[in-house]
Protein backbone atom coordinates (compact mmCIF):
# COMPACT_ATOMS: atom_id res chain seq x y z
CA UNK A 1 0.00 0.00 0.00
CA UNK A 2 1.20 3.21 -0.54
CA UNK A 3 0.13 5.89 2.10
CA UNK A 4 -1.78 8.68 1.62
CA UNK A 5 1.06 11.43 2.24
CA UNK A 6 3.23 10.11 -0.93
CA UNK A 7 -0.03 10.38 -2.89
CA UNK A 8 0.13 14.53 -1.50
CA UNK A 9 3.48 14.83 -2.24
CA UNK A 10 2.71 13.77 -5.72
CA UNK A 11 -0.09 16.06 -6.00
CA UNK A 12 2.27 18.76 -5.09
CA UNK A 13 4.57 17.67 -7.76
CA UNK A 14 1.85 18.46 -10.20
CA UNK A 15 1.07 21.69 -9.14
CA UNK A 16 -0.98 24.07 -11.79
CA UNK A 17 -1.26 21.32 -14.09
CA UNK A 18 -3.55 19.33 -11.95
CA UNK A 19 -6.52 20.84 -13.81
CA UNK A 20 -10.09 19.98 -14.32
CA UNK A 21 -9.49 17.40 -16.96
CA UNK A 22 -6.46 15.61 -14.90
CA UNK A 23 -8.40 15.47 -11.49
CA UNK A 24 -10.87 13.65 -14.09
CA UNK A 25 -8.51 11.07 -15.63
CA UNK A 26 -6.46 10.28 -11.98
CA UNK A 27 -10.75 9.54 -10.54
CA UNK A 28 -10.79 7.24 -13.10
CA UNK A 29 -7.43 5.85 -12.50
CA UNK A 30 -8.71 5.32 -8.84
CA UNK A 31 -7.88 8.41 -7.34
CA UNK A 32 -10.45 11.09 -6.06
CA UNK A 33 -8.77 14.17 -6.02
CA UNK A 34 -11.63 16.07 -5.33
CA UNK A 35 -12.43 14.02 -2.15
CA UNK A 36 -10.34 12.92 0.99
CA UNK A 37 -7.45 11.35 0.14
CA UNK A 38 -8.22 7.75 1.14
CA UNK A 39 -5.12 6.42 4.29
CA UNK A 40 -3.47 4.11 0.97
CA UNK A 41 -3.65 3.33 -2.08
CA UNK A 42 -2.96 -0.28 -3.97
CA UNK A 43 0.27 -0.30 -5.16
CA UNK A 44 -1.57 -1.03 -8.72
CA UNK A 45 -2.99 2.43 -8.25
CA UNK A 46 -0.34 4.31 -7.69
CA UNK A 47 1.72 3.04 -10.80
CA UNK A 48 -1.10 3.84 -13.18
CA UNK A 49 -1.72 7.65 -10.99
CA UNK A 50 2.72 7.56 -11.42
CA UNK A 51 2.42 6.87 -14.88
CA UNK A 52 -0.24 9.05 -15.89
CA UNK A 53 1.19 12.00 -13.79
CA UNK A 54 4.52 11.58 -15.67
CA UNK A 55 2.97 12.57 -19.16
CA UNK A 56 1.79 15.89 -17.44
CA UNK A 57 4.86 17.13 -15.71
CA UNK A 58 6.93 16.81 -18.72
CA UNK A 59 4.77 16.71 -21.59
CA UNK A 60 6.17 15.60 -25.25
CA UNK A 61 9.54 14.08 -23.84
CA UNK A 62 10.38 10.53 -24.04
CA UNK A 63 8.72 8.09 -20.85
CA UNK A 64 11.94 7.74 -19.18
CA UNK A 65 12.37 11.38 -18.82
CA UNK A 66 8.69 11.92 -18.10
CA UNK A 67 9.02 9.56 -14.88
CA UNK A 68 12.67 10.60 -14.47
CA UNK A 69 11.30 14.67 -14.18
CA UNK A 70 8.29 12.97 -11.89
CA UNK A 71 10.95 11.41 -9.33
CA UNK A 72 12.69 14.63 -9.10
CA UNK A 73 9.44 17.00 -8.39
CA UNK A 74 8.34 14.38 -5.93
CA UNK A 75 10.72 14.76 -3.85
CA UNK A 76 10.31 18.71 -3.93
CA UNK A 77 6.68 17.60 -3.28
CA UNK A 78 7.48 15.89 -0.72
CA UNK A 79 8.77 18.65 1.35
CA UNK A 80 5.49 20.61 1.37
CA UNK A 81 4.08 17.59 3.48
CA UNK A 82 4.28 17.62 7.06
CA UNK A 83 6.32 14.34 6.86
CA UNK A 84 8.64 14.83 3.88
CA UNK A 85 9.52 18.34 5.72
CA UNK A 86 11.30 16.79 8.75
CA UNK A 87 12.40 13.85 6.48
CA UNK A 88 14.16 16.44 4.02
CA UNK A 89 15.58 18.48 7.02
CA UNK A 90 17.05 15.39 8.34
CA UNK A 91 18.24 14.47 5.35
CA UNK A 92 20.99 17.90 5.47
CA UNK A 93 22.13 16.70 9.27
CA UNK A 94 22.49 12.91 8.18
CA UNK A 95 24.35 13.78 4.84
CA UNK A 96 24.59 10.97 1.63
CA UNK A 97 26.17 8.59 3.21
CA UNK A 98 23.51 7.97 6.22
CA UNK A 99 20.69 8.72 4.06
CA UNK A 100 21.36 6.22 1.88
CA UNK A 101 22.21 3.93 5.10
CA UNK A 102 18.45 4.68 6.08
CA UNK A 103 16.45 4.41 2.72
CA UNK A 104 14.16 1.74 3.78
CA UNK A 105 13.35 3.37 6.89
CA UNK A 106 13.06 6.64 4.88
CA UNK A 107 10.92 4.90 2.09
CA UNK A 108 8.88 3.38 5.33
CA UNK A 109 6.88 6.99 5.52
CA UNK A 110 5.58 6.58 2.02
CA UNK A 111 4.70 2.85 1.60
CA UNK A 112 4.60 -0.36 3.21
CA UNK A 113 6.74 -2.73 1.22
CA UNK A 114 9.76 -1.33 0.25
CA UNK A 115 13.12 -2.71 0.79
CA UNK A 116 16.37 -1.65 0.13
CA UNK A 117 19.78 -3.24 0.28
CA UNK A 118 23.17 -1.14 0.06
CA UNK A 119 26.61 -1.64 -0.87
CA UNK A 120 29.54 0.75 -0.32
CA UNK A 121 32.31 0.44 -3.02
CA UNK A 122 33.79 3.90 -2.05
CA UNK A 123 33.35 6.58 0.33
CA UNK A 124 31.09 8.25 -2.27
CA UNK A 125 30.13 5.36 -4.81
CA UNK A 126 27.25 2.91 -3.18
CA UNK A 127 25.34 0.92 -5.15
CA UNK A 128 21.10 0.56 -3.99
CA UNK A 129 18.78 -2.32 -4.88
CA UNK A 130 15.11 -1.49 -4.20
CA UNK A 131 12.37 -4.25 -4.13
CA UNK A 132 9.05 -3.68 -6.33
CA UNK A 133 10.56 -1.28 -8.53
CA UNK A 134 7.99 -0.37 -11.50
CA UNK A 135 9.20 2.70 -12.97
CA UNK A 136 13.03 2.23 -12.20
CA UNK A 137 13.11 6.02 -13.83
CA UNK A 138 11.32 7.56 -11.11
CA UNK A 139 13.08 6.05 -8.99
CA UNK A 140 16.53 7.50 -10.55
CA UNK A 141 14.68 10.79 -10.01
CA UNK A 142 14.34 10.30 -6.46
CA UNK A 143 17.16 9.27 -5.81
CA UNK A 144 19.47 11.85 -7.65
CA UNK A 145 16.98 15.13 -5.96
CA UNK A 146 17.18 13.25 -2.37
CA UNK A 147 20.69 12.58 -2.64
CA UNK A 148 21.39 16.33 -3.75
CA UNK A 149 19.09 17.56 -1.36
CA UNK A 150 21.00 15.66 1.54
CA UNK A 151 24.23 17.78 1.12
CA UNK A 152 25.71 16.40 -1.76
CA UNK A 153 27.38 17.54 -4.84
CA UNK A 154 27.11 16.72 -8.37
CA UNK A 155 25.08 13.51 -7.74
CA UNK A 156 24.83 10.96 -10.56
CA UNK A 157 22.39 8.09 -10.45
CA UNK A 158 22.28 5.13 -13.28
CA UNK A 159 20.29 2.20 -12.94
CA UNK A 160 22.26 -1.00 -13.45
CA UNK A 161 19.48 -3.48 -13.71
CA UNK A 162 15.77 -3.76 -13.32
CA UNK A 163 13.77 -6.76 -13.43
CA UNK A 164 10.74 -8.33 -11.56
CA UNK A 165 12.69 -8.54 -8.17
CA UNK A 166 13.44 -4.93 -8.46
CA UNK A 167 15.81 -2.31 -9.29
CA UNK A 168 19.67 -1.91 -8.62
CA UNK A 169 21.10 1.68 -8.79
CA UNK A 170 24.42 3.30 -8.92
CA UNK A 171 24.52 6.45 -6.75
CA UNK A 172 27.67 8.64 -6.77
CA UNK A 173 28.75 12.16 -5.76
CA UNK A 174 31.41 14.50 -5.08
Amino acid sequence: MVFSQAVEALLRALGSRLDDGAKDHLRALGLDVRARLEPAYSLAVWTQVMRYASTLVAPGRPPSEQMFELGRRFIEGYAETIVGRAMLTALKVLGPRRTLERMSRNFRSGNNYTQTKLEALGPTDFTLWFNEVKEPEFYRGMLSAGVDRSGAKVVTVKTLNHDATGATFSVKWT
